[in-house]
């Protein structure tokens, strides 16, 4: 059986988001443990220039409504010249392209990697990608995967949870530094402490939710700073920054901009809360990150009680769930975080042991290979030569 595979990635995302973060970081696990990668991406974007810089090998097409046919000619030519092993997708318009053209050459593996939220529609493009033009598909959790099988009508080996793999540092910052470290950094008194939230920051429900809780728990914790790290458009930041001023804690609320180093912030924080998840939520991935780094780094969390997250936050075991938009119940839940240390940190260490053997880049790795060499061994032939 072959053990090292020729795997091509297309995207046609131009961020450095979550997804491209979870692409890059899969590529160079792939290259380390001696697979050949090839990604197709728009070029000189990040995820284009840092593949390239690490010695993969990249073309740049520009993934484009009105370049269907154009870019499906070139990637029918370029996949005849090249033979993958594997072709993996992980965008709208690339997949639609990438994925038809290598079910055109026959090529033994084609995968679709499904990083958004549980709202795919059941279009013609959609039925086309999942249920003719993919052989398997990639989810980041077991409530999206459920979704997909219930709308797309597919068998349970068709769809995978493949969660996001993590590669934290070899040596986390210690708590108390990181504390004060972020102290300083607002400005304020080291002895601080610090209630924090991570991900795209809107002006949705959830936060608002957030917002109200810290109201009631701020009256009774006045030493309890509120910091919110995440990108946002300027109307949103001004819509929350006017929150917190109608609710009188604007001096213990503090927008940070998203880390591109995070393991300070969430070891400097005592909790960390994730805001109520509304359907129209766009970030889903980043927000189940960022609370899977929480737990890594031995921080409390708290998250509702259904969604993308209920199977890796289980109640008083690996973490505490409120009901969701409940701003009371979420305070409650923030009240016995803070005062039950004993409670928490066996929470904390099962939350901990959780993450690293279930969602660590080496376990994702493991897993798609798992994938691959099930699907060599279901064709019952060899895949390309060398």
């Amino acid at each position: 059986m072959r053990t090292f595979y020729k795997i091509l990635h297309t995207t046609c995302e131009t961020r450095w988001g979550v997804i491209e973060k979870r692409i890059y970081n899969e590529l160079v696990w792939m290259k380390e443990t001696g697979h050949h990668l090839i990604l197709v991406c728009p070029k000189d974007t990040p995820l284009f220039l840092k593949a390239k810089e690490y010695g993969i090998k990249v073309y740049g097409i520009d993934f484009k409504p009105f370049s269907f046919f154009r870019n499906y000619k070139f990637l029918k030519n370029f996949f005849y010249n090249e033979k993958p092993d594997i072709v993996h997708s992980h965008g709208k318009y690339d997949s639609r392209i990438a994925l038809y053209a290598a079910r055109k050459l026959k090529l033994p593996l084609r995968i679709f990697s499904y990083h958004g939220n549980f709202r795919l529609k059941r279009t013609f493009w959609n039925r086309m990608v999942c249920n003719r033009l993919c052989h398997y598909i990639f989810t980041a959790s077991r409530h999206t995967t459920g979704y997909l099988q219930k709308v797309f009508k597919l068998k349970d080996m068709r769809v995978f949870t493949m969660p996001a793999g993590i590669i934290a540092p070899e040596t986390l910052p210690e708590k108390t530094g990181a504390k004060k470290t972020l102290a300083l950094e607002l400005g304020l008194d080291p002895e601080t402490r610090f209630i924090g939230f991570s991900g795209r920051l809107s002006k949705t429900k959830g936060i608002s939710t957030l917002l109200a809780a810290f109201q009631t728990v701020s009256a009774r914790l006045p030493e309890y700073h509120l910091v919110m790290s995440g990108e946002g458009t300027g109307e949103a930041l001004n819509i929350l920054k006017t929150m917190a001023l109608g609710l009188k804690i604007a001096d213990s609320i503090h927008f940070i901009g998203e880390k591109e180093d995070p393991w300070t912030f969430f070891r400097a924080l005592d909790c960390h809360v994730l805001p109520s998840l509304s359907i129209k939520d766009e970030d889903l991935s980043q927000k189940r990150q960022s609370m899977l780094c929480a737990m890594l780094c031995e921080t409390p969390v708290i998250g509702p009680a259904s969604g993308p997250v209920a199977d890796i936050l289980v109640h008083e075991k690996t973490g505490l769930v409120y009901e969701e938009f409940n701003s009371l119940d979420l305070a409650d839940k923030i009240f016995q975080t803070l005062k039950e240390k004993g409670a928490s940190g066996e929470r904390l260490e099962a939350a901990r042991n959780f993450v690293k053997k279930h969602h660590t880049m080496d376990t994702l790795g493991r897993d798609i290979i798992r994938i691959y060499s099930l699907h060599q061994i279901r064709r019952g032939r060899p895949t390309f030569q060398d």
